[in-house]
């Protein structure tokens, strides 16, 4: 969308109208006076014919200013997080009770519970008319309101991956049994689950890394997150949160799952942006192809194969292979 095609939309929209939605490039470009009473905004961008949006919410004008709403709507059945979506929800709700009265620049305008789904709504008001940095100002309220329901939930999912992993003789094994294991398992699970491992144990012995097993979060599941206190220069200018995806597949990974990785770190509220795409078999030409195209975006998914993988086992200097391959998806 381009940038007049933005302003005429929006001038000709009506109170009842869906958000228009617009890309933060276009945002950008925009003045209060672009934005009529009554009208509203989503910021997104079309992929590949389907909309990817940046934050659940709309930004509209409010008097001589822009404030935002932020929306939950999740229904149980597919609510997937460790932590219950109402206890999740109800510690967000709190946050914005507590900030409403401490600090006055939110308020929450719906809560409401049926037995299938969970809506919670809350205004944030700023005090900029520039709608490019009422935005800015509105994601970052809208992300401090959500910290202690976020930490709840990282808490209580690697809680249950670390009984899982105890339960499941998680680090038992010396890892050259682990490659024989990712190399001969016959079912779907297990293949999946020794890779998990082979790999989790590898970036244990990466000093500054804290790795979690698998996660469950509300929309997605996570094979292995890592905090990122690396002493190495440039993983350590990475951001603190990493993420790995394991493929032990009988065909090489390709560029749709690349696609899916990416969007798992766009989701991780911009705090990601670093992620290692794990393909015991390799790649097809069409990830390499899909790297170059997106080579311009912020985040940095460095592809690791099997070959890559057995080459840190037996040298035992796990860093060097892992720079190595960072290395060469930035040269790309």
């Amino acid at each position: 969308m381009k940038v007049e095609e933005a302003r005429e939309t929006l001038a000709s929209a009506a109170e009842d109208e869906d958000p228009i939605i617009i890309p933060a490039s276009v945002l950008k470009e925009l003045t209060l006076d672009d934005i009529p009473e009554g009208a509203s905004v989503q910021i997104g961008t079309m992929k590949e014919g389907v909309y990817h949006m940046e934050w659940n919410g709309r930004l509209y004008r409010d008097g001589g200013g822009v404030s935002g709403e932020a929306e939950h709507l999740w229904t149980r059945k597919y609510w997937y997080a460790p932590l219950g979506l109402e206890q999740y929800l109800d510690l967000v709700r709190r946050a914005v009770e507590t900030r409403h009265r401490l600090r006055g620049d939110v308020e929450l305008t719906d809560y409401d519970d049926d037995g299938a789904y969970i809506r919670l709504q809350f205004k944030i008001r700023t005090d900029e008319s520039n709608p490019a940095k009422a935005y800015e100002k509105v994601r970052k309220i809208s992300d401090e309101v959500e910290e202690v329901a976020e930490r709840a939930a990282d808490e209580v999912g690697k809680r249950i991956a670390e009984v899982a992993a105890r339960l499941s003789g998680w680090g038992s094994e010396p890892l050259d049994k682990l490659v024989e294991k990712v190399e001969t398992s016959k079912s779907t699970d297990d293949k999946g689950r020794s890779l998990e491992e082979l790999a989790s144990r590898l970036f244990e012995q990466i000093p500054g890394f804290a790795v979690t097993g698998r996660l469950r979060t509300a929309t997605e599941e996570i094979d292995i997150s890592i905090v990122n206190d690396a002493t190495e220069p440039r993983i350590r200018r990475e951001s603190a949160l990493l993420l790995a995806e394991c493929k032990n597949w009988t065909s090489k990974c390709g560029k749709d799952e690349f696609v899916i990785f990416r969007e798992k770190l766009e989701n991780r509220k911009r705090r990601c942006s670093l992620g290692f795409l794990i393909s015991w078999n390799g790649f097809t030409t069409t990830v390499t192809k899909e790297m170059l195209r997106g080579s311009r975006e912020e985040a940095l998914i460095v592809p690791v194969t099997g070959q890559d993988i057995r080459a840190a086992v037996r040298s035992g200097d796990v860093l060097k292979e892992l720079v190595r391959c960072w290395d060469a998806a930035v040269t790309l």
